[in-house]
């Protein structure tokens, strides 16, 4: 008993300092969750939040018939590597980018691949593999 006394009386400044509007639970799990790798192609971590913002936006390009910038991108993806997918095609490909969203220039070698209905498929990267072939990413 003494000693949880004594614990409680240690902590009691920091409980106070910290109003518990600010600190939860939730806001916590939140921000780990948004640090942590969803998905790894190579050696580069992406965040579910920036695999989701690059879907999202391959998606709105094919939706009105738009590229990004005076890339080519989104456009078709063959899937000629035979990738068994997350959902069914037809396929499109997309930049996937660690800052920020794809809008034109040089596109690395990292996509997201989603289908015609805006659904998420995977990530592949042109890393690690032969010529301009594709590997999975690891995470779906």
């Amino acid at each position: 008993m003494k000693f949880t006394a004594s614990l409680l009386l240690l902590l009691a400044p920091v409980a106070f300092a910290l109003p518990t509007s600010v600190i939860t639970e939730t806001s916590v799990e939140e921000a780990i969750e948004a640090r942590q790798c969803f998905v790894t192609c190579g050696s580069t971590c992406y965040t579910s939040a920036q695999a989701s913002a690059a879907r999202t936006a391959g998606y709105n390009y094919y939706k009105q018939n738009d590229q990004a910038g005076s890339s080519t991108y989104p456009h078709t993806y063959n899937n000629y590597e035979g990738f068994k997918f997350l959902v069914s095609g037809p396929y499109q490909e997309f930049v996937l980018k660690t800052g920020g969203v794809y809008t034109g220039g040089s596109p690395g070698a990292d996509r997201v691949i989603f289908n015609t209905a805006g659904q998420r498929a995977g990530e592949i990267t042109h890393t690690g593999a032969s010529g301009n072939a594709f590997v999975k990413c690891s995470g779906w």
